[in-house]
């Protein structure tokens, strides 16, 4: 089977059931695999009026979409081949289609992609595992078959040889009554055996009631051999204090410097640089990533840095149920917290999105969520030198900064550092 480094979507079918629209995608990552992907009837009829489906043409959706200031709205486009010749056709879309496009190109693992709510696997692809399935039990049924034969052939053999010679033979049959010894033998073991068990268990018991308080879950062993957690000392670096349910922006005079997506194996480099400029920084954890990098989060925190939730999969909050979200966020600060031994507060959803049921989330478990007025974009650009010319073309007075932790990022931060530092803005952690 082939292997795709990169993401590659094709469109064969553009479908609707009832109210609800899908893309009959065909996506090929790692693997080849057939999804129904839902998204707004706005979208679906405008992509429905730009294509006709032919046998001998192919579409491939782009994995890139953008604002259109003239026109207020986003676009994105699909390349037609047909006869060795392509064309990109453009077309509206909106920007919930917009964000589970985005979603789709930036997540990295094929299991949590096609987890995400909007995708279903197709009915065609499941037969397909199904067939895999049987050929793969049929192949099981030969091989056992075949095992079970030569050992039938090998006992045949080796009996035949035991009445003829004593090569196999060497063992003389055991008398009735030294079997019968042995028999005996074995129960009585296994009745002490049963009395011994029973009297562990009767110590245990009483040992459980002189300690009311032990635990019936043993503590997980990715944390029991860490060094206690000591407590950041904030008063290092500057903080803000946050006081609104959402906040885009803090008090003037002051910048925040956030970064998104970690923990990674950037973090402590990050961490090193915000400290070697005795400065502050937020970081906001996705929950995969804090379960491969537990001690990268532990680094930031015990070196007085803050550290918010930023969700468990990076999945599009609009596109979940109010019970979904809140899951979301309790299993994702529940990670952090066997980390920092601290309760996570801040939080930043992916990509922004959040709705009436995020917001209710945020007060009811006193959560503060935290986005941004200057987007630097490094996600998409990659480059060093453009990061830098962003923040020193944009950056004011009460921004909060959003970065993310890559490479180029982290080649931009001693120069934004500086910039901001020249600007005599001060450089702060949120709390």
């Amino acid at each position: 089977m082939s292997i795709y480094q990169e993401k590659l979507i094709e469109l064969l079918s553009v479908e609707q059931k009832f109210d609800r629209s899908y893309l009959h995608i065909k996506l090929l990552f790692n693997q080849e695999i057939e999804l129904h992907w839902e998204i707004d009837n706005k979208t679906a009829n405008l992509l429905k009026s730009k294509i006709n489906f032919d046998e001998n043409v192919k579409y491939n959706l782009s994995l890139n979409s953008s604002w259109y200031e003239e026109k207020g709205e986003f676009t994105s486009f699909v390349t037609k081949t047909s006869n060795h010749k392509s064309e990109k056709i453009y077309f509206s879309c909106s920007e919930e289609y917009h964000l589970q496009l985005h979603s789709i190109k930036n997540m990295k693992d094929l299991r949590i992609l096609i987890d995400l709510p909007y995708l279903s696997i197709t009915r065609s692809s499941s037969k397909n595992e199904k067939n895999n399935s049987k050929r793969y039990k049929l192949y099981g049924w030969i091989t056992v078959a075949t095992i079970s034969l030569l050992s039938i052939i090998l006992i045949g053999y080796k009996s035949h040889t035991c009445v003829s010679k004593s090569f196999f033979c060497g063992k003389k049959p055991a008398k009735a009554e030294s079997v019968a010894k042995a028999q005996n033998i074995k129960v009585n073991e296994k009745q002490n055996k049963i009395e011994q068990q029973k009297q562990d268990s009767k110590k245990t018991s009483i040992k459980n009631v002189s300690q009311p308080n032990s635990q019936i879950n043993e503590p997980d062993v990715r944390y029991a051999k860490q060094e206690p957690v000591k407590k950041p000392v904030l008063s290092i670096y500057p903080t803000t204090e946050l006081k609104n349910v959402v906040s885009y922006s803090i008090p003037e005079g002051s910048v925040a410097l956030t970064f998104d997506d970690g923990p990674s194996k950037y973090s402590k480099e990050f961490v090193n640089i915000l400290k070697k400029y005795k400065v502050g920084g937020t970081f906001f954890y996705i929950g995969e990533n804090v379960q491969r990098f537990p001690e990268n989060v532990l680094y930031a925190y015990s070196n007085g840095y803050s550290v918010g939730s930023h969700s468990m999969h990076h999945y599009d909050f609009v596109k979940l149920s109010y019970k979904q979200q809140e899951n979301d966020l309790i299993q994702t600060n529940n990670l952090i917290k066997n980390i920092t031994k601290q309760d996570t507060v801040l939080f930043r959803p992916p990509y922004g999105a959040k709705n009436e049921a995020t917001i209710q989330l945020m007060q009811k478990h006193q959560f503060k969520m935290v986005l941004w007025n200057k987007d630097t974009e490094d996600w998409k650009n990659r480059n060093t030198n453009t990061i830098i010319h962003y923040v020193k073309s944009y950056t004011e007075s009460g921004s909060i900064i959003l970065l993310h932790e890559s490479k180029p990022s982290l080649d931009a931060l001693p120069q934004i550092i500086e910039y901001l530092k020249s600007k005599n803005l001060k450089i702060v952690s949120l709390n």
